[in-house]
């Protein structure tokens, strides 16, 4: 077989240039755990069963929104971004939906995360984070 250099340049070339870098990555492997909140708007949770999200290889996001269990997809970008999707929840009726509420709004305006040992904060832009949730160990 005679491959011209030229061509095999080329085409090693391309190549490199269409795989993934190592330091951009679209998986949700460096997040697979569940996190529980801790804090929501700066506001410290303290309820008997606070919401928390399990993270997926397959870009799903599942977990306790507060009543109602939750599901959706989840999508790590490029420099830390988080882009959560198609989110949905049960439809348990419950006595109280506030935090449940303000739950899942947060989770529709993250942008960014940024994770500290068994600490992840989900951010929108550069603000205080928006919530706080620490590593449960399994």
């Amino acid at each position: 077989m005679n491959i011209k250099p030229l061509t095999l340049l080329t085409t090693l070339v391309i190549a490199a240039c269409s795989s993934t870098p190592a330091n951009q990555t679209n998986s949700l492997g460096v997040l697979n755990s569940t996190w529980q909140l801790v804090e929501l708007t700066g506001q410290k949770i303290s309820v008997d069963a606070p919401p928390y999200l399990v993270f997926n290889d397959e870009g799903k996001v599942s977990g306790f929104a507060g009543c109602n269990r939750m599901f959706g997809g989840a999508e790590i970008g490029q420099g830390m971004q988080i882009r959560f999707s198609n989110l949905a929840t049960t439809m348990m009726a419950c006595p109280q939906l506030t935090l449940e509420g303000q739950f899942m709004q947060m989770l529709e305006k993250v942008d960014n995360y940024s994770l500290s040992g068994d600490s992840l904060s989900l951010n929108k832009a550069r603000m205080a984070p928006l919530a706080r949730f620490k590593r449960l160990k399994e």
